[in-house]
């Protein structure tokens, strides 16, 4: 009978683990299963972080903000992402002297390059009539008539992502009609000069091309070249190319530092001059 005792005695120690195995074994399971949704979750986020990354500052390319995205920059525009299609801009630091309002429209993607349209309207006569005085911040003669002006620009963008890179080219034309008595003289200034040309003639056509991507961790380039040309005005046209060091710490920030050069030609010849460039900018 000891005998018999003792044996079923051993039985049960040699059970007792697998038993108290098989009780552990939905708590192991249940533990298991949460860590496999943290990591999905922390998967899903570095997967929204790097589309964010992705999709941040990218205002000259034919690429969107994301949907309900606002960036703003210190001298940049104030954007948002509208919907998948669309995204709105302003320009802040002109809107109360030159009201304006710019729209890009996506029209999908075509063997493997992003499609786009940005049709920006400003309406500067404000601005010109606070410029035409004498003193300080007078650049048009006083005595000069500044007629009702609603300038027009559409741009047709297409961009190819080439790995971390974006290459972007742009094709576009702006006009500006305008009411009423107008002795409008040019503003012959570099950087200026091409974007009101279309004010004081009929049309200025322009072109664009222009690059952005990492160079190693947050550190990435911006550079481009643009060409402008004014139909009908003889000598006249004008060379931008620009290039800077962007530093981006997150989606929401980025510094960037560079320059600007400008060759131009003028209805009294030709100027060369080179600027500094600076931006800050937000994203929320």
């Amino acid at each position: 009978m000891a005998k018999r005792w003792i044996g079923m005695g051993a039985l049960l120690m040699l059970l007792m683990p697998a038993l108290a195995s098989a009780q552990e074994a939905p708590g192991v399971e249940a533990e298991v299963e949460v860590e496999a949704e943290a990591e999905a979750e922390v998967a899903s986020e570095e997967g929204n972080e790097a589309n964010a990354t992705g999709r941040a500052f990218v205002g000259d390319t034919a690429l969107l903000s994301e949907v309900g995205r606002w960036e703003v920059g210190l001298f940049g525009p104030l954007r948002y992402g509208l919907s998948e299609k669309m995204e709105l801009a302003v320009h802040p630091l002109l809107f109360f002297v030159a009201p304006n309002a710019q729209l890009k429209v996506s029209h999908g993607t075509r063997g493997g390059w992003h499609l786009a349209s940005k049709h920006q309207l400003t309406y500067p006569t404000l601005l010109f009539r606070l410029m035409a005085r004498e003193g300080i911040g007078g650049i048009l003669p006083a005595d000069r008539a500044v007629p009702h002006i609603l300038s027009l620009q559409s741009e047709l963008l297409v961009t190819r992502e080439v790995g971390a890179h974006k290459v972007s080219l742009g094709l576009g034309v702006q006009v500006a009609p305008r009411v009423g008595e107008s002795q409008l003289v040019s503003i012959d200034l570099p950087f200026v000069y091409p974007r009101t040309a279309a004010m004081f003639g009929w049309a200025t056509g322009i072109m664009s091309v222009h690059m952005q991507g990492p160079i190693a961790g947050k550190l990435g380039y911006e550079a481009d070249v643009r060409a402008f040309t004014y139909p009908g005005v003889d000598g006249a046209f004008a060379v931008e190319q620009g290039a800077a060091l962007r530093l981006t710490t997150s989606p929401g920030f980025m510094a960037q530092l560079g320059y600007r050069l400008s060759y131009a030609g003028y209805p009294f010849g030709t100027m060369f001059n080179i600027a500094p460039t600076l931006e800050l900018a937000w994203g929320f």
